[in-house]
């Protein structure tokens, strides 16, 4: 994205989505805005496994905190969130966005707002935190039991989804209430133990934490390794 750029933001129900203009009058919008209003709970991990590679800048944009560096997307990208969100409000967004935003970029080079709809939302808080060794060996620990408790309900789902009754039901939603939760801590995760020296050969229970951390798609057997791709 070229350097020539002008920032401008759009309310949407309350919500403020800041918006990039550059130099051939081509909109990229916030993509922690838009996760917000489509209900993606991870920006970053979400603009990885949705979007075109080249569709994706970090700008550094003004906030009442100062400035912040943040991930903008292109029309294209913004519309494969918009398509794969399964939140109601994505219908509506995308009228506004398609309907009245875009129009109103491509005449006059940024969108009109009143001046109350000017305030940008707080980036998100940022904490540092000393972790013992046993507290992040914990927190693996968690992560694991939540993914093998993850993939029981999934099978259980399969097994007893074509039964009625309250236990199939409550199967179906804890299943897709938790079922990506696994995948978003992961990053988080990975930048903890980053410090960890983790030996596959050994039979200790923390290594092969450590390696399913760094290896999610890994399966541990007794005799060895098998890699799922």
């Amino acid at each position: 994205m070229s350097n020539q750029v002008q920032f401008s933001a759009f309310n949407f129900n309350s919500n403020s989505v800041r918006v990039i203009t550059d130099s051939n009058q081509e909109p990229w919008f916030c993509a922690t805005d838009v996760c917000d209003i489509l209900g993606y709970q991870n920006a970053p991990l979400t603009v990885q496994k949705h979007c075109k590679q080249g569709g994706i800048s970090k700008r550094y944009t003004p906030t009442q905190s100062g400035d912040q560096e943040m991930i903008f997307i292109n029309e294209p990208n913004l519309y494969r969130l918009i398509i794969k969100s399964r939140k109601p409000e994505a219908e509506p967004f995308e009228a506004w966005v398609f309907e009245e935003v875009l129009p109103q970029i491509r005449k006059t080079g940024k969108y009109q707002l009143e001046p109350k709809q000017l305030a940008l939302p707080e980036p998100p808080k940022m904490y540092q935190r000393e972790l013992t060794e046993k507290e992040m060996q914990d927190f693996c620990w968690a992560w694991y039991a939540l993914r093998n408790y993850i993939e029981l309900t999934d099978k259980l789902q399969k097994q007893f989804g074509g039964f009625g009754g309250d236990y199939a039901r409550a199967i179906r939603q804890l299943n897709e209430r938790y079922a990506n939760l696994p995948q978003e801590m992961l990053p988080t995760l990975q930048r903890i133990t980053t410090e960890f020296n983790q030996d596959i050969t050994h039979g200790n229970g923390w290594n092969r934490i450590i390696y399913n951390v760094r290896h999610p798609n890994a399966i541990i057997r007794s005799g060895g390794l098998v890699h799922l791709f």
